[in-house]
Order: C-alpha cells, then sequence, then structure tokens
C-alpha cells in the first residue's frame, strides 16, 4: 500500500506572476528625505544589486526614473 505525503498533495503550480518575476525592491529614505528604491534583480540565476531614483532632471523624452547597479 503506498502512502501519499503531504509534500505531493499540496504542492501547487506556480502561477504566471510568480514564473516571471524578476527581482525585488523595498522603498527606503535617503538623509535628504527623498525616497529610493533598494533591491535586486534576477537575470539569468545572477543576483544584481541595485538601486532606483527618481529623474529630477526630467527634459523632453527623458526617463522618470533611473537604475543604478551597486557596485563596491
Amino acid at each position: 500500500m503506498q502512502e501519499e505525503t503531504s509534500l505531493t498533495s499540496s504542492k501547487k503550480p506556480t502561477s504566471k506572476w510568480t514564473q516571471n518575476k524578476l527581482g525585488v525592491f523595498w522603498v527606503k529614505t535617503r538623509e535628504n528625505g527623498k525616497p529610493y528604491l533598494s533591491g535586486q534583480l534576477e537575470i539569468d540565476g545572477k543576483k544584481i544589486p541595485c538601486f532606483i531614483f527618481k529623474n529630477d532632471y526630467q527634459e523632453g523624452n527623458t526617463p522618470h526614473f533611473q537604475i543604478f547597479e551597486v557596485t563596491e
């Protein structure tokens, strides 16, 4: 007689959102009080730590936010 374990019976398929997730970010605040995002992207299994800042110098067709890789 074969027993069914809780691992096989409760395993759910991953959602499209989970499958398409590229990273995670948290809202933090700079010393001057302006918020930014801190987190990481994961591309092809490589985790890339980065920051996202609002572009305060927008002119014409420039991006609203810019992302920077964290380097030492």
